[in-house]
């Protein structure tokens, strides 16, 4: 099971969300690199770096993929866009959220402790999260694809089920994804490892081990 310690950053000390950025872009970025399903084949390169200013989660993915679709709004089925998810369980939860975002930023948060019967959080609630997204043709470069990004800021008052004061050395357990259910070559890309026959991210057994380091 993988283990992520997710770093501290005072995001005080920036005047701007560039500056930001350039900050994020210093610390460790992790793969999403497994594919638990061979039959879905792809050439897709997903990774993401993660810190915490204690109030709120900074969430940054880097994605290349062949094909870049995002046709769904907020709370729709983000999983057929070119899309990227984040998976968290407080403490030892049964129940967990399920955050998940396409490249122009529009997003789905669930919650509940199996993949059916998920209680959708309600628009006022996602307009708290603050994103950045960018994307980038290849097409001129006589290659084929996108390359693009999404900057998140995910405060605490999101998590609508927690009472959470800071992250600070809090614990969870998680996973982090790549996904596209609806495109040409639909592909399932995991940050831990996951189990089973079909493509299923809500696997908590299959979650890995995260801990927020101690903050200002």
């Amino acid at each position: 099971m993988n283990k992520l310690e997710i770093p501290y950053i005072k995001t005080s000390d920036f005047t701007t969300a560039d500056e930001l950025v350039l900050a994020v872009q210093q610390l460790q970025r992790m793969p999403i690199s497994y594919s638990p399903w061979p039959e879905f084949k792809s050439d897709t390169k997903a990774n993401f770096v993660i810190a915490h200013n204690t109030d709120a989660i900074i969430l940054w993915y880097q994605i290349e993929e062949r094909y870049l679709i995002a046709d769904e709004l907020n709370n729709g089925n983000i999983h057929n866009d070119s899309c990227v998810e984040f998976f968290i369980a407080f403490d030892n939860d049964k129940a967990y959220y399920n955050l998940e975002f396409n490249c122009l930023g529009a997003t789905k948060i669930g919650y509940g402790n199996r993949r059916s019967g998920r209680e959708l959080l309600p628009a006022e609630v996602i307009g708290k999260i603050s994103f950045s997204s960018r994307i980038n043709s290849k097409l001129g470069k006589k290659q084929e694809g996108f390359d693009w990004e999404i900057v998140l800021i995910i405060p605490k008052e999101i998590f609508v089920h927690h009472t959470i004061s800071s992250f600070n050395l809090l614990k969870a357990k998680g996973n982090f994804y790549k996904c596209g259910d609806g495109l040409p070559e639909p592909h399932f890309l995991t940050w831990n490892m996951v189990t089973g026959t079909k493509p299923n991210f809500h696997k908590t057994d299959c979650f890995g081990a995260l801990e927020f380091a101690q903050g200002g």
